[in-house]
C-alpha cells in the first residue's frame, strides 16, 4: 500500500509518497503550483506508481483551498481521505520532539499518519449539500453585515433623535421606521408634520395609528437630539447599504427554500424546523452516512462538554466549541423553536431546567445534542419524523 500525504496551500501544494510495507520515502516531498500545469505533474506521478499497489491518498480539511485538487483528483478516478487539521497537529507533536515545521515536513507527516491509523474513502459530497453550504454561509454573512447596518444607524439616531427608539420594539427594522428616517431624518421636520405627512406614513404601514404617529411628533418637538450635518450625510448610506444588503438576503433566502423543498429531507418534518436552519445543517454535516452515530455528530458539531477525571476526581466541563460555529449557531437557536412546537422536546428542555441548570442555555445545548440525534435518525433511514417513536 501506498500513502500520499499532501499539504494544501493558496498557490501551491506539497505532496510525497510513502511506502507503507517498508516506511521507505519513493517520492520525495515535492511541490506544484495551484493550476493545470502542476495537477498534471502530480498526476503524473500517480499514473507512474507500480500498479499493482493500492495508494491512500490524505489531505488536510482547509477550506475552499482544496476543492480544486479534490475536484482534479476525483476527476480523474482517485479517492482521497480529508483529515482533521488538529489531529494531524497532535500527531506530529507525538512521534517528534523537534519543533519544526515547514510544508515539506507536513506533507510527510500527513502521510505516516495515514499509515497509523484507520480511515474511510470520503465521499464527495452531493450537489445540493454543497450549495447549501456555501449559500447558508453567504446569507450568515449578509445578515452579520445587515445588522452592523442597523447598529451604525440607532448610532446615529442617539445622537440625532435618541427618543425615536422607544416607539420600535422592533429595533428599525420596521418598515414605517425605516421611511421616516429616510425621508425626514431629523426631529425639526418631524415636529412639522401636517395631516398629509402623517396619513402619508400611516399608509406605508397600518399597524401605526395615528394617535402612535402624533405621539412620534410630539417626541419630535420635546427632543434633545442635535443633527450636525455629516451625520444626516451619513443616513442615506446606511440606509441604500442596509436595503441592498435585505434585498440580497431575500433572493438568498428564497433560492435556499428552492432547494431544501426540491430535496424534502426527511428533517424538515421535524414541528418547528424551519427550512434555512435545516438548509445550514445539512450543509455543515454533509453526508450524515459518513458518521458511525449520532455521538460523532455531536462531537462533529462541538456541543458535547469536555471531561477531566484525575483518581476520584471528575469534572465534566463546559461545550468544547469545537468544529463549525456556523453549525453550533444553528442548532442552538433552532432548538429552541423545535421545543416550543413539539411535546417530546419541551418536556425534555423543561426536565434539564428543573433538574439544577442554573442558565437556560445549558438546557437548549442539551436540545440541541437531542436534536441532533433524531437529525441523524431520520436522515440515515429515510423516515418522517414520528413523535410516538420520539423519547
Amino acid at each position: 500500500m501506498f500513502y500520499m500525504g499532501i499539504d494544501i496551500a493558496k498557490f501551491k501544494h506539497d505532496f510525497c509518497i510513502i511506502n507503507g510495507d517498508t516506511g521507505e520515502v519513493i517520492v520525495p516531498p515535492r511541490t506544484i503550483t495551484n493550476d493545470k500545469e502542476g495537477f498534471q505533474e502530480m498526476l503524473e506521478v500517480l499514473t507512474n506508481l507500480h500498479c499493482s499497489q493500492k495508494i491512500k491518498i490524505g489531505l488536510e480539511a482547509t477550506g475552499h483551498y482544496g476543492t480544486l485538487i479534490k475536484a482534479f483528483l476525483t476527476s480523474n478516478g482517485y479517492k482521497f481521505i480529508e483529515l482533521n487539521p488538529l489531529q494531524v497537529s497532535r500527531f506530529h507533536s507525538q512521534t517528534s520532539l523537534r519543533r519544526t515545521k515547514t510544508d515539506k515536513i507536513d506533507c510527510q507527516v500527513i502521510a505516516r499518519y495515514l499509515m497509523a491509523i484507520a480511515t474511510k474513502t470520503y465521499q464527495p459530497q452531493v450537489y445540493h449539500l454543497e450549495a447549501l453550504k456555501s449559500l447558508t454561509r453567504l446569507r450568515e454573512t449578509l445578515v452579520n453585515q445587515r445588522s452592523r447596518c442597523l447598529v451604525k444607524l440607532t448610532n446615529v439616531l442617539d445622537i440625532t433623535f435618541p427618543e425615536f427608539k422607544k416607539f420600535f420594539t422592533a429595533k428599525l427594522r420596521s418598515e414605517t421606521a425605516l421611511f421616516i428616517i429616510r425621508k425626514y431624518k431629523t426631529p425639526s421636520r418631524i415636529a412639522r408634520w401636517t395631516d398629509e405627512d402623517i396619513a402619508l406614513v400611516h399608509n406605508v404601514s397600518r399597524k401605526f395609528s395615528t394617535s402612535k404617529l402624533l405621539e412620534i411628533k410630539q417626541s419630535a418637538i420635546d427632543s434633545i437630539g442635535i443633527a450636525p450635518k455629516y451625520l444626516l450625510d451619513e443616513i442615506p448610506s446606511i440606509l441604500n447599504v442596509y436595503e441592498t444588503v435585505n434585498e440580497e438576503v431575500s433572493k438568498l433566502e428564497q433560492r435556499i427554500k428552492s432547494i431544501i423543498y426540491e430535496v424534502n429531507p426527511p428533517s424538515l418534518s421535524i414541528p418547528g424546523m424551519g427550512p434555512i436552519s435545516l438548509a445550514t445543517i445539512l450543509g455543515e454535516f454533509g453526508d450524515l452516512s459518513r458518521f458511525p452515530s449520532a455521538e460523532q455528530c455531536i462531537a462533529y458539531a462541538g456541543v458535547d462538554v469536555g471531561i477531566s477525571q484525575s483518581g476520584t476526581k471528575c469534572h465534566r466541563g463546559r461545550m468544547v466549541k469545537r468544529g463549525s460555529s456556523h453549525l453550533r449557531y444553528a442548532l442552538m437557536n433552532v432548538a429552541r423553536t423545535v421545543c416550543i412546537h413539539t411535546p417530546t422536546f419541551k418536556e425534555y428542555w423543561a426536565k434539564k431546567t428543573v433538574t439544577g441548570h442554573k442558565f437556560l442555555r445549558v438546557a437548549d445545548s442539551h436540545a440541541a445534542k437531542k436534536l441532533i440525534r433524531v437529525i441523524y435518525y431520520l436522515e440515515t433511514h429515510n423516515t418522517k419524523y414520528d413523535p410516538s417513536r420520539c423519547k
